[in-house]
């Protein structure tokens, strides 16, 4: 019960890291307010928390709109009264080069990843602020360490968390803790044009020789999450198997 009590919002919670998470701190004793733009995903999660006798509710919300994420605290703040976690785990990724892009998708990239987080922040902090206590936790990706390939909007939004993640941490101390959680290979809903010789691929690319589940990061997200992690606070945790350790030569 790491999370006794604890008034949780995930976004991007209708599948993935985001319902693994949503999952995971309702099994630890939190409430949980789910949202996504995927409405029966969403309510897939809040009903899967629900059958186990867990306490969740379903919020659609575009997370790259403002006003969606004001209502969308303000909705955790009418139901619950508080909001002790916030997870800002959505997120959005055109494939394209820099000349590739159009610049509608560069912006919906840049407002889903990096945007949305600052809006939470906004509209959530004060909350924390004026209760005296929260913690903010973040996914950004490998995508924030290194470069890669056509990621040309998503690497420098998932950078960028990294940025927001010390300054929000730096500013809103000591109530408040923020983290990030930096995921590598994980095997989600976004790797259904996949095929099995690419899965494997990238599963041969890891050290751990096995691609990552949403669970995986779930966990660390929990610890990021509850009082496990008290001292931590303006860093990252990298989950990729090793990925990202280095290069190794047959």
């Amino acid at each position: 019960m790491l999370l006794e009590n604890k008034v949780t919002l995930i976004t991007g919670g209708a599948s993935g890291i985001g319902r693994a998470s949503a999952q995971l701190f309702a099994h630890e004793g939190a409430k949980v307010v789910v949202s996504d733009v995927n409405v029966e995903g969403g309510n897939e999660t809040v009903q899967s928390i629900s059958s186990t006798g867990g306490d969740a509710i379903f919020v659609k919300a575009d997370v790259g709109l403002m006003a969606d994420v004001q209502t969308l605290v303000q909705a955790g703040i009418d139901r619950y009264g508080r909001i002790d976690v916030v997870f800002s785990n959505a997120c959005h990724y055109p494939m394209g080069t820099a000349t590739e892009l159009t610049e509608a998708q560069w912006d919906r990239s840049i407002n889903v990843c990096l945007k949305a987080t600052w809006m939470l922040a906004k509209h959530a902090l004060p909350h924390m602020v004026e209760q005296g206590s929260g913690v903010f936790v973040i996914t950004g990706s490998v995508h924030s360490l290194r470069g890669f390939s056509r990621y040309a909007s998503y690497d420098p939004a998932k950078a960028g968390l990294l940025g927001m993640t010390r300054n929000l941490a730096l500013d809103y101390a000591p109530h408040v803790r923020v983290n990030a959680v930096l995921p590598g290979p994980i095997v989600t809903g976004l790797w259904k044009d996949m095929t099995p010789d690419e899965i494997q691929q990238s599963a041969d690319s890891v050290p751990l020789k096995r691609n990552g589940m949403p669970e995986d990061v779930a966990k660390v997200a929990l610890f990021l999450a509850s009082d496990l992690s008290s001292y931590v606070t303006g860093t990252e945790v990298v989950v990729d198997g090793g990925m990202i350790s280095g290069i190794k030569f047959p």
